[in-house]
């Protein structure tokens, strides 16, 4: 029992820290309106003046002073400029704002540089500089709920009272009743905010008539970027052996850059930041708790010093369950696997050419990428990739490095194209023409002339059919299974679909291989019909319903509800995790990793003139940096494990014959099914689940 009150303790203060968020919409937390009066800031100057009165943390007090002193200077001058007088308004708001907070949380960063939120890391709310959290409190607590074996995302935002030009973090060791979380565990970055088109944060469309201040890094060392707020350009630093500079990676289009010839490189741990008097800074925190750590509360401090002078700790908190998660399975059937996946260029023959055939560059480059996405949960990551049946070693080599990285293969996915060469599809265009002039006029020069096209069009078949066998056999004697998919066109439209039919009818009667296809609704009328498809658009169980009943064997995901891009974590959450789960679909598999290519600077926020950059994290010459979103994906899956250990728990409660058990398994999967993934925050959402968990696990337990 004393251990479900801990819990149960532990979970009131987090749904108390989240309450306001709980159905927060996206938004930048900024209160200034665009426009500003005299009258409105003498107004604010006078409530900053009375929350003065009542304050009485020195550092604070003084900083309160010094933006009522310099608002009162402004106000007085005569001419106050537009934008200046806006900037007075943000800078009084801002200062007013942190007073009632810092009023309302006593005996916690009462002498201190800065004050610390606590926040939300996966929210909707755009954390800028400029704005203090409407999502936390000013607290020396965080609080992290956590599987075994898992990762898990906190944050917290500084607001300086005063500049420091150096401000380090030490994590220490976790204790608790049972063991020890060391401190290795615990991964501190700092989320650096940066430029983007004007539709950063909540899409993929690009805007160029403006550039928008966008937290989206997660950085060890904050100085691998450099913003220039004058201009609103973005530079990142590139350590060349003859020294270090900082290219610009702005403009439309941008200059060529080349993350393969570019030495970019992160820190591989936190590196001090600096802080500027007013402008707030999140700092992000990832743990990662060893697998079969035993269940219980785990506390830790992490060290902050300004200027080398310590200047307060926070307090970690992690409540360790008592499980693991599993491998994630459908929300309709949890004998299916749920697959994991992305569109991704990370591929042998890519990195090979990129660093000029420099093998081990090209192998450490790619295992670290792929282990990255193993620890996001991309587990079922397609090859992406032809293979050259004439020198398969490439290929199988990449396929050796995804599975040291914990990659499952069974089934393998983006085996390779298996439709015939684009040049060809003319053919079939005029085949198409000469059949639609026998059938309004059938004679006997016009059916010749059908049957001769025809056997033209068959003729392009004999190489793409040589090839795909070959590649079949290539792959399966490779890993000892048939398990595997090849790649139909992408987003084909009708005339080249029914081109594809007879390559399809090969793959899958002759060969004995599977079929994946973009699409939409046309494919339903197709006589062979694809095994995977990946139907754009918003996931719904309608459409999952009507593939599935094409067959037990079909398996259904959606792309492009949005694209990567877009940096919101709480929407990249959502769209990647619960949304498409509680569709009875079967896979996550979006558009794309990163995307990066001779003309398409992987750095840069712009593809063409309607596209932003497509992305989850930005290579490295060796790795990735990771962002919020790709954060947010990853706790996407990570809820759907959650989903599932539940409907594990409570299958077993069901078999039990238990009336007891039976009756909370009941409730657990009546609430799972009826409460609306798209209107629940997700961290209550996954706070409920676990809740559900763990009453069934009490039970079980005889508690």
């Amino acid at each position: 029992m004393r251990k479900r009150y801990g819990y149960a303790m532990l979970v009131a203060c987090l749904l108390l820290t989240m309450a306001s968020n709980a159905f927060a919409n996206s938004g930048t937390g900024a209160s200034t309106s665009g426009t500003w009066t005299l009258s409105q800031l003498t107004d604010l100057s006078a409530k900053l003046g009375t929350e003065i009165g009542q304050t009485s943390r020195p550092q604070l007090l003084a900083y309160l002073q010094q933006v009522k002193s310099d608002a009162d200077a402004a106000i007085a001058a005569p001419g106050l400029s537009n934008d200046e007088g806006l900037a007075t308004k943000e800078r009084l708001e801002y200062a007013l704002q942190l007073a009632k907070d810092a009023g309302q949380a006593s005996g916690v960063w009462t002498d201190t540089p800065f004050i610390v939120y606590g926040v939300p890391a996966l929210s909707p709310e755009k954390r800028l500089p400029n704005t203090i959290p409407t999502d936390g409190a000013i607290t020396d607590q965080i609080r992290v709920v956590s599987a075994q074996g898992d990762y898990e995302a906190s944050s917290f935002v500084l607001v300086p009272l005063a500049d420091a030009a150096s401000v380090t973090f030490t994590a220490n060791d976790l204790q608790g009743t049972a063991g020890t979380i060391q401190a290795d565990a615990v991964d501190l970055r700092v989320v650096k905010t940066w430029y983007q088109g004007g539709t950063a944060w909540q899409s993929y469309f690009f805007d160029d008539t403006k550039d928008m201040l966008t937290p989206e890094l997660l950085l060890h060392d904050e100085n691998l970027v450099k913003v220039d707020h004058q201009t609103k350009r973005n530079s990142v630093r590139v350590d060349y052996p003859s020294g270090s500079q900082y290219v610009d990676i702005s403009g439309s289009p941008p200059a060529a850059f080349s993350s393969y010839t570019a030495p970019v490189e992160d820190s591989p741990v936190l590196l001090p930041i600096e802080l500027k008097q007013g402008e707030s800074k999140q700092m992000w925190i990832t743990t990662k708790v060893p697998s079969g750590t035993p269940e219980g509360i785990y506390t830790g401090t992490i060290d902050i010093a300004a200027n080398g002078v310590p200047a307060g700790q926070i307090t970690l908190k992690i409540r360790v369950l008592p499980f693991e998660l599993p491998s994630p399975k459908t929300y309709y059937d949890l004998d299916k696997d749920f697959y994991t996946m992305i569109y991704h260029n990370s591929r042998m023959k890519d990195a090979l050419t990129g660093f000029g055939g420099d093998v081990q560059k090209a192998e450490t480059r790619l295992l670290n990428q792929y282990r990255n996405l193993v620890e996001h949960n991309v587990i079922n990551l397609p090859t992406n990739a032809a293979i050259d049946v004439n020198n398969p070693q490439v290929y199988l080599r990449q396929l050796e490095l995804m599975e040291e990285a914990g990659m499952d293969l069974n089934p393998l996915f983006g085996v390779g194209p298996l439709f015939p060469s684009n040049e060809d599809y003319s053919i079939w265009g005029q085949y198409l023409q000469a059949k639609a002039a026998y059938e309004a006029n059938p004679t006997p020069q016009n059916l010749a002339l059908m049957e001769q096209r025809y056997a033209a069009y068959e003729q392009t078949l004999v190489a793409p059919k040589a090839y795909t066998q070959q590649a079949f056999d290539i792959v399966t004697q490779a890993l000892g299974h048939t398990n595997v998919y090849f790649d139909a066109w992408d987003e084909a439209e009708w005339p080249r679909l029914l081109w594809q039919q007879e390559m399809w009818r090969y793959v899958k009667e002759d060969i004995g291989a599977k079929i994946f296809a973009t699409g939409h609704d046309d494919h339903f009328n197709l006589e062979i019909k694809e095994d995977f498809l990946n139907w754009v658009g918003d996931p719904t169980r309608e459409k999952s319903g009507a593939w599935h009943a094409m067959g037990e064997d079909k398996i259904i995901t959606n792309y492009a509800h949005p694209h990567s891009g877009p940096e919101n974590p709480d929407l990249m959450r959502q769209r990647h995790g619960m949304w498409l789960y509680k569709a009875n679909y079967d896979a996550v598999y979006n558009y794309i990793w990163y995307f990066e290519s001779q003309y398409v600077n992987p750095w840069a926020d712009y593809v063409d003139a309607t596209y932003r950059a497509f992305g989850f994290v930005y290579p490295t010459q060796s790795d990735v940096i990771d962002t919020m979103a790709w954060e947010g994906f990853r706790e996407g899956i990570d809820d759907i494990r959650y989903a599932t250990k539940l409907k594990q728990v409570a299958e077993d409660a069901l078999n039990s014959g238990n009336s007891a058990r039976i009756a909370a398994a009941n409730k657990a999967l009546n609430w799972l099914e009826t409460t609306d993934e798209r209107k629940t925050n997700s961290d209550l959402l996954r706070l409920g689940i676990i809740d559900h968990i763990m009453k069934l696990l009490d039970l079980e337990n005889g508690n």
